[in-house]
């Protein structure tokens, strides 16, 4: 899959701090077209702290399916504290990183809901 198809399908959540890509169907859109797409252009500002990225993470809908978390380079120490702080907030909410793009000067993770959420959120 390449980079536009992956960001345009899942859709965009821009803001000061940094940038997701969520999904807000229940089925993904892979057949949709988008004017981004068409175009071949994505603007994402990645989040370039720590705090802003789990706030943004903490605000999502616990029913969110997948989302994209742009991170700045910046957050990516030598142990990966600060990506394991992120990760951790999702995966206490449901969601397991399942791969990154890395981009020029970012990296893009991809989370998708643990098959385990999946069945409980319906109960709820």
């Amino acid at each position: 899959m390449n980079e536009m198809s992956s960001m345009g399908a899942i859709g965009g959540l821009n803001g000061m701090e940094g940038g997701a890509s969520v999904n807000f169907s229940a089925e993904h859109p892979a057949n949709e077209s988008t004017p981004m797409r068409s175009k071949g252009v994505t603007h994402v500002r990645p989040f370039t702290r720590v705090e802003a990225a789990i706030a943004a993470v903490e605000s999502l809908d616990r029913e969110l399916k997948k989302f994209e978390l742009a991170v700045a380079d910046s957050l990516q120490d030598y142990l990966g504290v600060q990506m394991a702080q992120i990760t951790d907030c999702a995966l206490a909410r449901g969601w397991e990183p399942v791969s990154f793009m890395q981009k020029d000067g970012f990296r893009v993770y991809r989370y998708e809901a643990m098959p385990a959420y999946k069945g409980r959120r319906k109960k709820r």
